[in-house]
């Protein structure tokens, strides 16, 4: 076993970390999250240092990284922002992975320089308004082909980022009669301004700058050359994304985690009461201790399950079990960081309230933690499926 970074994944996370401290202090994040406008520069700056391309191939703009690079760069921007670690998920999981795995040799020729350069951005439109985690099971947006092209009716709901995006991956039924639910499902990469496809944003707890959305596709009109992967087989593909966004979560949960527990230890080595720094009370040491601890875990298990899927190997048990763990544990350290913060932790003046707030979304989202038990008990203990 080796934990220790190669020279250029070292230099990567420093090059990001000094992004972070320069571009998106905490001051400023707190800005966004209060207008609720996300910086319209942001992954353009990112783009330039070569964020963007982090885990990109070299033959198409990128520094030819892998998971674990896009990893590193996840973790260093949650630190500060979870909500701009999202942004930068989506663009480097759900677009550059997908479209790298499953898109024509066009397609990578055509997205994958635009996603290092800062040109394009990507949304996913998956779940349905009466599915969440059902998503084979509620889905109803269908496709007819109508020769070359294929018309799109349907409606979603959580569609997230769709204020900074150029491109939607959409998920609907092309074939309604099928034995499994899981046949019959096509992605198509849609732009966000064809006609027929419109939007209502979701006022929304946390993540205040990256908005979410109901969007609805009324004879939205495609060419066939918009489909990722097989006609029919796009719940293969969607699979595939899916083990690396586990890990994007898991990264951007540790990040977080991170950043609150940083704050917290800050505050209770600078506040007073009873003569001393709260810090030396074995009341705040030992939930401390505990954060880091945990925190510490969810680090590793999300690097297990990046360096396997780099490896080419199956990591959808280590990756559910990474995402599971370390939004929980990110949860926690939030929970003891506003104790610890008490009065001051409930006000809008310091960052553990923001922290608090974003963290609740991603113990539920892009699946639930139940859900991801279930899988876990299914796949590594062996027991019956349950759901």
């Amino acid at each position: 076993m080796d934990f220790e970074f190669t020279e250029d994944q070292k230099a990567l996370q420093e090059l990001t970390r000094r992004f972070v401290e320069r571009e998106m202090p905490k001051e400023a994040v707190a800005a966004w999250d209060k207008e609720g406008e996300f910086p319209p520069d942001l992954l353009d700056k990112m783009a330039q240092i070569g964020l963007m391309g982090a885990s990109i191939p070299e033959e198409y703009g990128g520094s030819g990284g892998g998971v674990m690079e896009e990893t590193i760069v996840l973790e260093e921007l949650a630190r500060h922002s979870s909500t701009v670690a999202l942004a930068y998920g989506l663009d480097v999981s759900f677009g550059a992975v997908t479209i790298e795995r499953h898109g024509t040799d066009d397609h990578r020729r055509e997205f994958l320089p635009k996603i290092a350069s800062g040109q394009v951005h990507f949304a996913l439109s998956m779940t349905e308004p009466d599915g969440g985690t059902d998503i084979l099971g509620a889905m109803k947006t269908y496709a007819v082909q109508d020769g070359d092209h294929y018309v799109i009716n349907g409606a979603k709901v959580f569609t997230t980022g769709i204020n900074i995006a150029s491109w939607l991956f959409v998920v609907a039924r092309t074939t309604r009669q099928v034995d499994r639910p899981s046949r019959g499902l096509t992605v198509f990469l849609v732009h966000k301004d064809t006609p027929g496809v419109s939007w209502n944003k979701i006022d929304k707890l946390g993540s205040r700058f990256l908005h979410s959305y109901e969007v609805v596709y009324r004879d939205v009109r495609v060419h066939k050359s918009a489909i990722i992967g097989a006609e029919g087989r796009g719940w293969h593909a969607i699979l595939d994304t899916l083990n690396n966004e586990r890990i994007f979560i898991a990264a951007t949960c540790v990040g977080l985690g991170q950043g609150a527990l940083d704050d917290a230890v800050r505050y209770a080595q600078e506040r007073k009461a009873f003569g001393k720094a709260i810090g030396q009370f074995q009341a705040i040491q030992h939930p401390l201790a505990d954060s880091l601890t945990e925190i510490e875990m969810a680090r590793l298990m999300t690097y297990k399950a990046a360096w396997m899927q780099d490896r080419g190997e199956d990591c959808s048990l280590p990756a559910s079990m990474a995402k599971y763990y370390a939004s929980e544990a990110a949860f926690r350290t939030t929970d003891r960081g506003m104790r610890v913060l008490a009065g001051y932790g409930f006000t809008m003046e310091y960052h553990m309230q923001r922290y608090y707030r974003d963290i609740r979304q991603l113990i539920f989202a892009p699946i639930t933690n139940e859900m991801s038990r279930n899988f876990i008990a299914q796949v590594g203990c062996g027991l019956p499926r349950s759901y």
